[in-house]
């Protein structure tokens, strides 16, 4: 058979067979940062008027890379990409709240997951525009980083931004993640002609060394 003669083949490859998948662990109740949670994306998420809202919200949606967006994208279709996301084996949902009082801020991915390369790909939203500034995505992503690091064994994580959204690649390079390539004139911009998309990646010890970084720069600014 065919696949006889490719699986016998094998020997020439040492190690292939350690690259089997391995077992995809089970959401977090909760995920705890400085000041934000990190919690599974659910229904009453899902069903919120707000989270309906941040879509419909120019503002929110023109830095995302999703034209599609652009008309008001209607509950089906918020529904059916929900569902397709929550019931995936190669991603991960959440919701982003508060940690004071729980509220529903934003939403965060881990997902294009490769489970034999241990490689993940992070997107995040924050919907609420009056907490923008606040340092929420760069603790939420840090947390949910943390997790995928030291308990899921991601190897590398993966993100990607718009030129136009200079914030966004910030947050990503404090926390240790590395410029690696430009898509030029890849993104459609919501006022007409494209722009450049930034692809970042970070391995954990890059990780750990943004970590490290920001916690003696935090400790400097206590000083002054």
């Amino acid at each position: 058979m065919p696949g006889n003669l490719e699986r016998d083949r094998l020997h020439e490859f040492p190690g292939w067979w350690g690259l089997e998948r391995k077992i995809r662990p089970a959401y977090p109740a909760e995920l705890l940062g400085n000041v934000c949670r990190v919690l599974p994306f659910g229904e009453e998420h899902q069903n919120s008027d707000r989270y309906l809202a941040w879509l419909r919200d120019f503002e929110v949606i023109r830095t995302l890379n999703l034209p599609a967006y652009w008309s008001p994208v209607q509950k089906d279709e918020v529904r059916r990409y929900c569902a397709a996301l929550r019931g995936s084996e190669n991603d991960y949902f959440f919701a982003i709240a508060l940690r004071e009082t729980g509220e529903f801020i934003g939403t965060l991915r881990a997902g294009h997951i490769d489970w034999r390369a241990d490689i993940a790909d992070i997107g995040i939203m924050i919907g609420e525009k009056r907490v923008w500034g606040g340092g929420i995505a760069q603790d939420a992503i840090a947390t949910l980083a943390r997790w995928l690091f030291d308990v899921v064994e991601i190897r590398r994580i993966t993100a990607g931004a718009m030129a136009a959204n200079p914030a966004m690649i910030h947050v990503f390079e404090k926390l240790g993640f590395q410029q690696e390539g430009v898509l030029r004139s890849q993104d459609a911009l919501p006022e007409g002609g494209y722009g450049d998309h930034i692809l970042l990646g970070c391995l954990k010890s890059e990780f750990v060394r943004g970590q490290a970084e920001a916690l003696r720069e935090g400790d400097e600014d206590a000083r002054k």
